[in-house]
């Protein structure tokens, strides 16, 4: 887990590898740019362009490179020996050249060894031209030799590349034999899909992720330092990036905190005076809540003896054929609401009730009319709800309003 997650700071999920090769007598770029998750590979896109400079309008901003260099700057010999120093057998391949101006990469596989070189003069001018389009490379090889590292991966006696055919027996280079403009192939390698022209640039970006490369070469020195430099440019660009974000956030922190108190002193303040000004006005409150208890409740002593009064005097003259079921005396005219005064029907009382004896209920209409309190009274309901029974409801007008 910390390895990977160090590889994840040091290098990204994407890896890229990146060929310069000739096809047809033109020189070509061909690249192939790999996305990480977690422990799956995938291939995110390639690319075939004419031009570094088109290419890297393409690439991730500051995306790192494998080069790989197989064009007519590189060599290419395949010798048998049993020699097993690198630097003997590049100079048995190429006897005729000063070894102090190439760099080069040698595969052996026993006494069969495969031998490419170039002129550090170019490869450097090339990596120079890569550092001015913001695109560091980070290792190289030169000719088809990184293809070693996928034979393991494809199961055919022959690999076809960029520009050229590579026989292959039991997962070993064999011959490797140029060819001006090859048929395409496409391969599938551990679920990767990918033609014949993108080969060496995968072969590439993989090995930045497996580093399963088995060659050896006299740019050890090279490599290591364009390794090292883009994991120092790595480190202070990421440096930045957190040191920028750890102090914005204690800014955005200390912003929030100070605002936090700030509008909680203010609130307090506010807070403070309002209590003033609420004091006030619940003692001035508390003084006429006071005073209107006091009237209430006068009125409700006067209003419950009253009604006692009223509603004696009636069910006293009530007669058994009548059966009441609502008294009320000064009825509310409409519903209670917040705020507003409460409109009552003064100097009212509505009687409600059944009767089954119409002469009855008439006596005691007259009964009622005979009271000295009563001025009239008024039939608002008179309704039969069988043959026999009738529901009735009366409102009397009272005329004077005291207890006798």
């Amino acid at each position: 887990m910390v390895s990977q997650f160090k590889s994840y700071l040091t290098f990204g999920n994407r890896f890229c590898g990146v060929e310069h090769t000739v096809q047809n007598g033109k020189d070509v770029i061909f690249a192939t740019l790999l996305k990480k998750s977690k422990k799956v590979i995938d291939v995110s896109d390639t690319f075939k362009e004419t031009s570094l400079e088109i290419l890297a309008t393409k690439l991730p901003k500051k995306q790192h490179i494998f080069l790989t260099i197989n064009n007519d700057n590189v060599l290419t010999k395949r010798l048998e020996s049993t020699q097993t120093d690198a630097g003997k057998l590049a100079y048995g391949a190429f006897p005729n050249i000063n070894l102090e101006d190439f760099y080069y990469e040698v595969i052996s596989y026993g006494i069969v060894h495969f031998v490419s070189i170039c002129r550090k003069a170019y490869i450097e001018t090339l990596l120079e031209t890569y550092k001015a389009q913001g695109l560091p490379v980070i290792n190289i090889s030169v000719g088809n030799l990184i293809v070693s590292g996928l034979c393991n991966f494809i199961n055919t006696e022959s690999i076809t590349t960029s520009n050229a055919h590579i026989a292959v027996e039991e997962s070993v280079i064999s011959a490797i034999d140029k060819v001006a403009s090859p048929e395409t192939i496409d391969y599938y390698i551990n679920g990767l899909q990918i033609n014949s022209n993108h080969l060496l640039s995968l072969a590439g970006a993989l090995d930045l992720v497996l580093q399963h490369g088995i060659s050896v070469t006299n740019a050890g020195a090279l490599q290591q330092s364009l390794n090292n430099n883009y994991k120092y440019t790595r480190f202070y660009t990421l440096f930045l990036k957190f040191a920028a974000i750890f102090i914005l956030g204690l800014l955005l922190i200390n912003f929030f905190i100070f605002n936090h108190y700030f509008n909680s002193v203010n609130a307090l303040q506010q807070t403070s005076q309002v209590n003033e000004v609420a004091k006030q006005k619940v003692l001035e409150l508390n003084e006429q809540i006071s005073k209107s208890e006091k009237m209430v409740d006068d009125m409700l002593k006067s209003s419950e003896s009253k009604s006692a009064f009223y509603l004696n005097a009636i069910i006293q003259g009530l007669p058994s054929t009548i059966l009441l079921s609502g008294f009320n005396y000064q009825p509310i005219l409409k519903r209670i609401k917040k705020d507003q005064l409460i409109e009552v029907d003064r100097h009212t009382i509505v009687i409600s009730g059944i009767s089954n004896d119409s002469s009855t209920f008439s006596k005691w209409m007259t009964n009622l009319e005979s009271f000295n309190w009563v001025d009239k009274v008024n039939i608002a309901n008179y309704e039969d709800v069988s043959e026999s029974v009738s529901d009735f409801s009366i409102k009397l007008d009272i005329t004077n309003d005291q207890q006798n």
